[in-house]
């Protein structure tokens, strides 16, 4: 493999953060290891292998690892149950035991680098690691999985244990998982269109199975996810978030896990754009960083130098904007189709609209996108971290669109909720005992026999478009159908001032009776309004839906609130605008 020469101030840097953090651990939690689970355990292990065996770190050789490593081994071998997985939430999961063995094999590609023959001590960990790879490798060419991305992380275990001890019947079931394809969307993104695992599993594990199976093809498909991914950034250091159908569309995902892949394919495939973001991501602080140490000892296109990286026209400025280094790339327009997912900049104003919502039929459960958050705005530092239309409507929740299109830079959304009042059954369906069948009808369950009755049907529905122009947004919000309160939510990053609203009885909450708000931080201002008098049958608040508040849970935001309420009659409109301010 030919790659431009080690890129040293990055490999410094990484050795440097991998020492800091292995110092953390051994000061304050080496006693705790024997409870750690497996993966922790192994996380740990992997950190200090990694330093031990670095020449610019301070633990280089160092005795003081020696008694830490054989208490992460004994854990592991503790954990490691008869079948040869590890226990736990998801009790003998192959998948989950698979995150372990990557690093496993992680640390015993690691030590089989070296230049020289190992010191007792590393020969006892290749040892005792080889044996745990060997006592589960059974195990996870037989095992099964419960979720998209880990039949990649399950195959990318296997495509390393097979470097270290080939089998036909691993290299089999590779094939077999891979022939039913890779779960990637039209614009890029995977099926579950989350930057939380597209950084923690489908990419590293993708990356692994090329370079250890021999299958280069498979990075095309990581090309297209970091590619859909590049107008994404936020400049405080995030991505955004809210077209994921995981837990992180509830998150601030920090964006610093994609560094390690923006940087592999910078430089293998000479990419300037993928340099910039990679320069830019640098800049934060390394994720796990003994671990990206391990991966740049084995990865020369890792470590190499980056190509050269220039700032397009309109980039976004780094994290620290008083830093020299390269701006990432943002396009004016960047569209997720498959997502529902838009972003619309201006200068120092970015718009996010999203309305790829899934349906709900099955109920709010774990896997589906239903973040009900349709729009972010923000201008400069002042950020609109949400905005959420909330409406008393039979306890069925906010609105989250069943339609979105998108028009140059239009994007209409839309819902038509309906609820039922049920009449007598009629005279054939009913029952002597008066014990009917037990159905689910969209709302709660029972014991009535709905769907063998008539019913009076009450509908609302929802159109709202969404119109971006010269770094201002307007909301125009048409109702029809039931004649209900609506609450508009706007949730606000702290730390900015207010002005222009009451509050409405809750700490941090207030409500916008008339005329425009403004909230602002540092100089820059975001405008907002117009609001409407206050109503006791309007009342300032937002309601989950009965489907979380039964389990007494919810989806509320976090953040600084301000309400604007209505009645879902006729239309209404509502503007957003970035403005600058005065010190």
């Amino acid at each position: 493999m030919q790659t431009a020469s080690a890129d040293a101030t990055f490999l410094n840097r990484v050795a440097y953060a991998a020492d800091r953090d292995v110092r953390a651990f051994l000061e304050t939690h080496d006693d705790d290891a024997q409870a750690l689970a497996h993966r922790p355990a192994m996380g740990r292990l992997l950190a200090m292998v990694a330093v031990f065996t670095e020449p610019g770190s301070a633990f280089h050789g160092s005795a003081v690892l020696h008694e830490p490593m054989g208490r992460c081994l004994d854990r592991l071998e503790l954990l490691q149950g008869p079948t040869g997985l590890f226990d736990g939430t998801n009790l003998c999961s192959p998948p989950d035991s698979a995150f372990t063995l990557n690093d496993v094999c992680l640390a015993l590609g690691l030590l089989r680098a070296l230049d020289t023959p190992p010191e007792p001590l590393l020969a006892e960990v290749d040892h005792r690691l080889s044996g745990i790879v060997a006592r589960a490798t059974d195990a996870l060419v037989t095992g099964g999985v419960h979720t998209p991305n880990h039949r990649w992380e399950l195959c990318a275990a296997l495509a390393q244990i097979n470097q270290l001890q080939p089998r036909q019947d691993i290299a089999d079931r590779i094939g077999e998982w891979l022939a039913e394809g890779i779960d990637q969307l039209p614009d890029g993104m995977y099926s579950e269109r989350s930057p939380l695992y597209a950084t923690a599993v489908t990419n590293p594990s993708l990356i692994t199975i090329a370079d250890s199976a021999g299958r280069p093809e498979l990075l095309d498909h990581v090309r297209r996810n970091l590619t859909a991914f590049l107008p994404w950034f936020n400049p405080d250091g995030t991505v955004e978030t809210l077209f994921s159908r995981r837990q992180d569309q509830w998150m601030d995902f920090d964006a610093a896990p994609f560094l390690r892949l923006y940087r592999r394919l910078a430089s293998q495939d000479g990419r300037q754009d993928f340099a910039a973001v990679a320069g830019w991501l640098a800049e934060l602080p390394l994720h796990e960083p003994a671990k990206l140490l391990a991966l740049a000892r084995l990865d020369p296109w890792l470590r190499a130098a980056l190509p050269a990286a220039q700032s397009p026209e309109g980039a976004l400025p780094p994290p620290d904007a008083e830093a020299a280094r390269p701006e990432l790339p943002a396009p004016a327009r960047a569209a997720l189709e498959s997502c529902g997912a838009f972003r619309f900049r201006e200068g120092k104003t970015v718009a996010t609209v999203f309305g790829g919502c899934d349906d709900l039929v099955p109920g709010v459960v774990s896997g589906l996108a239903t973040n009900p958050t349709f729009l972010r705005f923000a201008h400069g530092s002042a950020v609109l971290a949400g905005v959420r239309l909330s409406r008393s409507f039979f306890d069925l929740g906010p609105f989250r669109s069943q339609h979105t299109t998108l028009a140059g830079t239009t994007v209409s959304l839309a819902e038509e909720l309906s609820a039922n009042f049920y009449l007598p059954l009629p005279v054939p369906r009913r029952r002597a005992d008066g014990i009917y069948a037990l159905e689910h009808e969209g709302r709660f369950s029972a014991g009535m026999g709905f769907t063998a009755r008539p019913a009076v049907v009450h509908r609302l529905a929802t159109d709202l478009t969404v119109q971006v122009d010269h770094g201002q947004v307007t909301v125009d919000i048409a109702f029809d159908g039931a004649d209900t309160a609506f609450a508009l939510e706007l949730t606000f990053q702290p730390g900015g001032v207010l002005d222009g609203v009451i509050p409405a009885g809750a700490p941090e909450t207030f409500q916008l009776v008339d005329g425009v708000g403004s909230y602002r931080s540092g100089t820059d201002i975001i405008e907002f309004g117009p609001g409407s008098p206050a109503d006791p049958d309007t009342p300032p608040a937002y309601n989950p839906g009965e489907s979380y508040r039964y389990l007494a849970g919810t989806n509320a935001s976090e953040g600084v609130k301000v309400y604007i309420t209505g009645r879902t009659t006729g239309s209404r409109r509502f503007t957003f605008r970035g403005v600058a301010g005065r010190q």
